[in-house]
């Protein structure tokens, strides 16, 4: 069992939708796939979201390299459709997503106006249920799950192999961030091996680790404290380093230069820096992302330009 809480409990019927438990316009489901190639620095992702409360649908598609450089991209919003079947999942703007098995397999399309992506994703952990306090008014469930992801993505008349370890997360509930929305995390991925971190920073500015997972010679467990370092370049973090102890007492030190950077809105109210990086630790090299998340207005009163 993985988690602090052995109450929750991830299930197959967690691949289905979760209906809203009351009128909360700020409900959302949100569905997360992200990808790299690691050489070319190239990260993408495909991100659904759900909000039936608020009568609106919608997702968005993108790849980066480098300072926020775009490579392709495709982003909407929609009138509600109705409830949707994510184990076998037909929206507008050509996404596909199969659950090929239950929490484990899951097959990625789509068909944009300037890119395409045929994905698998294999997991390689059962999923990390988290609990809502980890990040506070976020969500009412949430998981996250490291997996192999392969297949080909088409933009700028390349086509480019996928082949990289990765994760996926899935949130659902209410979202009402606080004014002084500050949090972070940190994952990386690898054959036979994974990590991820919550980071809550403390108002005097360390960066606390509170939970997440370490997945190490075939056995996860819970991370129970740990602290991350980051290094700053005109308010961007350009090297990221960390300490964590897991539950049954092993330690993961990590360090890594951020190899990309997207600042983006990630709407709600949300603003994200994500950053890819090549994680180094004593027994070789995981590749995954390094994540800053604010409340808009913590943002802007940092002196942080409106994204």
């Amino acid at each position: 069992m993985i988690g602090r809480d052995p109450s929750l409990v991830v299930t197959p019927e967690d691949d289905a939708f979760h209906p809203p438990t009351d009128d909360d316009p700020s409900w959302i489901e949100t569905m997360w796939f992200p990808f790299w190639v690691p050489e070319e620095a190239l990260s993408g992702s495909l991100r659904l979201w759900f909000s039936p409360n608020a009568g609106q649908q919608g997702g968005a598609v993108a790849g980066w390299t480098g300072d926020s450089k775009g490579l392709f991209g495709d982003r909407w919003t929609e009138a509600w459709s109705g409830p949707p079947d994510l184990r076998a999942l037909r929206l507008s703007h050509g996404v596909e997503i199969d659950c090929l098995e239950p929490l484990a397999r899951y097959r990625l399309h789509h068909q944009g106006p300037n890119s395409s992506l045929d994905l698998e994703f294999t997991a390689t952990m059962p999923p990390n249920p988290v609990a809502p306090e980890e990040s506070p008014g976020m969500f009412a469930g949430h998981l996250e799950q490291p997996g192999h992801v392969t297949g080909e993505l088409r933009f700028a008349d390349r086509v480019v192999a996928v082949d990289c370890y990765s994760i996926r997360d899935r949130s659902w509930g209410p979202r009402q961030m606080p004014e002084t929305l500050r949090l972070g995390n940190a994952h990386g991925t690898a054959e036979g091996f994974g990590f991820f971190l919550y980071v809550n920073p403390t108002q005097d500015g360390v960066e606390r680790i509170t939970s997440g997972y370490l997945l190490k010679d075939g056995v996860a467990a819970t991370i129970v404290e740990g602290v991350r370092e980051t290094t700053l370049h005109e308010g961007m973090p350009v090297a990221v380093r960390f300490e964590a102890r897991d539950a049954s007492g092993r330690t993961l030190r990590a360090e890594g230069a951020c190899r990309n950077t997207m600042a983006s809105n990630a709407g709600n109210g949300v603003y994200a820096v994500l950053n890819l990086i090549g994680w180094e630790h004593d027994d070789g090299v995981a590749w995954g992302e390094n994540h800053d998340v604010w409340s808009e207005s913590a943002w802007l009163a940092a002196g942080r330009p409106r994204l």
